[in-house]
């Protein structure tokens, strides 16, 4: 099982040029990454992706490292991985390992069967999660990532994916308003149910909004399948978790465990 470490820790890597591997989380808006070593996820940190020189994004982030393996999960589609395996190929003279949604993944004690009608139409960055929350955490899990959408997967105990819904994150919501409705401008303040001026009320609204429905989909999840643990990942978990009204664990390197997981079975392979 990876052990996580401070971000802290990198600066060791750094200095040290150990040989490591790579893993990433290239997502709708930032890109996250982590390495390991002996076993042990050390994040880094995130940075968005958009409107920015990527290969030099990519070499602030990584040029350092001496990678041995450079693994990513994508959801952004062909807007940085070409950039992205150009660098790995230019720089480091390695070949870039993108991970898919499988049907199936088994590897270790980690077992888990996609449910969805299409498979491969799961998005990457869900399937990861859920392999890493099922390395890390014991029964029937309810994972949910949240960032530029919010998703939430059910999984029974016994590794069976039941489906899952998304909606908007809380700052999609926000830009939404902005964009579609006359006046309007980007939430500031505290969230809280009653403001007294818009820019709050935007944020007390959408943050609701999204605690809400959350909230209801770890009830369902709880009235689909018994003992239920719900795990929060991505950007937004710690802004969203202090006001959900279940108990949930927020573990912000959960896809990269994902793909680390992913890695170590393909390297076995």
């Amino acid at each position: 099982m990876l052990q996580a470490k401070s971000r802290s820790d990198t600066r060791v890597y750094r200095k040290t040029r150990f040989s490591v591997n790579i893993y990433i989380d290239i997502g709708n808006s930032r890109i996250k990454s982590a390495t390991v070593v002996d076993g042990e996820l050390s994040s880094l940190p995130p940075v968005p992706w958009q409107d920015t020189d990527l290969a030099l994004t990519f070499s602030d982030l990584w040029a350092d490292l001496n990678p041995q393996r450079i693994v990513a999960c994508n959801v952004a589609g062909d807007k940085v991985v070409p950039t992205l395996k150009s660098w790995c190929t230019d720089k480091q003279g390695l070949e870039l390992e993108v991970i898919s949604t499988l049907a199936e993944f088994s590897g270790g004690s980690v077992r888990l069967r996609n449910g969805y009608d299409e498979p491969t139409r799961l998005g990457t960055d869900r399937w990861a999660a859920m392999i890493g929350a099922r390395a890390h955490y014991p029964g029937a899990l309810c994972v949910i990532d949240s960032g530029t959408a919010t998703t939430v997967d059910l999984i029974d105990a016994n590794g069976q994916h039941l489906g899952g819904a998304i909606l908007p994150g809380v700052y999609t919501m926000r830009r939404s308003l902005g964009k579609y409705t006359a006046a309007l401008f980007t939430a500031s303040g505290e969230m809280k149910p009653f403001s007294t001026d818009t820019a709050a009320g935007i944020a007390g609204g959408t943050g609701y909004a999204s605690a809400g429905a959350i909230d209801r989909m770890i009830l369902e999840s709880k009235q689909r399948v018994d003992n239920v643990t719900t795990v929060f990942t991505g950007g937004e978990a710690s802004i969203i978790q202090p006001f959900l009204q279940h108990d949930a664990i927020v573990d912000e390197q959960l896809v990269l465990k994902g793909v680390a997981v992913m890695a170590q079975q393909t390297n076995k392979r």
